[in-house]
Parts: structure tokens; sequence; C-alpha cells
């Protein structure tokens, strides 16, 4: 009977605990009850407005990237006898180039930078087809600076002029070709002064043109890395 009579008195202490009021417990409750819905919405805004702000900076990097990508395109249009249009190839894609457009480029590179004109804006067009075809930091420019400096043609120009026939372009192995040439120098007059023969060994590479001006200085991408020429005795 005793132990009855001390759980009934456990139970009646805590019935009676629960009716007491504690003013943290209900502060709190007010408080959650009153600003609880806003600090939630608050804390989702702002959740959403890091997202937005990580979408817009992905955006952002994706357009920059996408303005510094070249977006032409060059192709090469060969036309047959009657000027009709016959094979379509992209410029940039080009397979192995025919060894002719390589013999002319090359034979016009040693006329262009040996070469000696009166007509200035002729002179000019002819040192740009030559640097055009000349990769930076190489030895074949390093040359050829040295030789334009050493005897510059628009100083020649005003006592001599200078023709050159090109007598051969061959290959010597699969990125040197070798050119033969005649170098003829002339007075003002057109008195021939001298008829010199002479070599040049140059080292070619390959970069496809990537926008219009390379197109039209350079429209296969040869360009020359290492060149030596010499006089033939």
């Amino acid at each position: 009977m005793a132990s009855n009579k001390e759980s009934n008195s456990v139970a009646d202490i805590k019935e009676s605990s629960k009716g007491i009021n504690d003013p943290y417990l209900d502060a709190r409750r007010e408080w959650n009850e009153r600003y609880g819905s806003y600090i939630s919405r608050a804390k989702n805004w702002r959740l959403m407005a890091f997202g937005v702000l990580g979408v817009c900076l992905v955006q952002t990097v994706g357009l920059v990237v996408m303005a510094t990508q070249n977006k032409l395109v060059p192709y090469v249009v060969q036309v047959d006898k009657l000027g009709s249009a016959v094979p379509v190839a992209r410029a940039d894609q080009m397979g192995k180039t025919d060894e002719r457009v390589v013999k002319a480029l090359l034979a016009r590179f040693i006329s262009d930078a040996r070469g000696v004109v009166s007509d200035g804006i002729a002179q000019r067009q002819m040192i740009d087809r030559t640097y055009a075809m000349l990769s930076n930091g190489t030895r074949a420019l390093s040359i050829v600076n040295e030789f334009y400096k050493g005897d510059p043609p628009y100083s020649r120009a005003a006592t001599s002029g200078v023709t050159t026939e090109i007598s051969s372009v061959i290959p010597v192995t699969e990125k040197t070709w070798q050119v033969e040439w005649e170098e003829t120098t002339r007075s003002t007059s057109g008195a021939i002064i001298n008829k010199l023969r002479w070599k040049a060994n140059l080292t070619l590479a390959f970069n496809p043109p990537t926008n219009e001006r390379q197109i039209r200085v350079n429209p296969i991408g040869l360009f020359i890395t290492d060149l030596s020429w010499s006089q033939v005795l």
C-alpha cells in the first residue's frame, strides 16, 4: 500500500509541474511564432540570390570564352578553266599541300627578299610579303633582319636595282627545300653591273591561317623557320 501511495504522489508532482509557466520557454515560443517565418524566408531568399549570382557568373565566363574564340572558318574554293567552282575544302583542315604551290611561294619569297626596285611602294610590298612568311623568334627572321640592316634595299635602289631568276626549287627532305637562282644587278641606267648565282636552303613549317588578314598574305600558312643562303662560285 505504501508503494502505491508513493507512485501516486510522484505522478501528481509531474502532472502539477506541467502546469507551471516558464517565461523563457514562453518568450522563445512567441519569438519563433512571430519572427521564425521571416527568418526562414530571408534565408531562402539569400540562397536564391547566391544561386542566381553563380548562374550569372558562369554565363559571363562562357560569353567571354566564346567572344575570344575565332569564328571565321576559311575555305579554299578551286575553279576550273570555265570559272566554275569545283571541290571546296576548309583551309584550316587542309591535307597535304601541293608541291607546286610550295615551289611558287618559295620562289616568290626569294625574289621578294633579294630583289631591289626603284618603286618605293612596290619595294614595301615585297618586304611585307617576305616577313609574312617568317615566324617570330626564328633563325630565318634574324638572318633576314641582318640582311636588310646591312644592305637596306631602299638605299640600294638609289644607285642600282636587283632582279632574280629562279632556276630550281627542289625538296631536300620533308621539311627542307633548296632554291637556286641567278641574281642580276643593274645600274639606274639599266647597265648590267654583275650577274651572280646563289643557293639557299630553307626549313619550312605549316600553320594554317585563322583570320582574313593571314589568308591574304599567306594563304596556306607556309612559314620559313631556318634559312641559309650563299653565293655559288
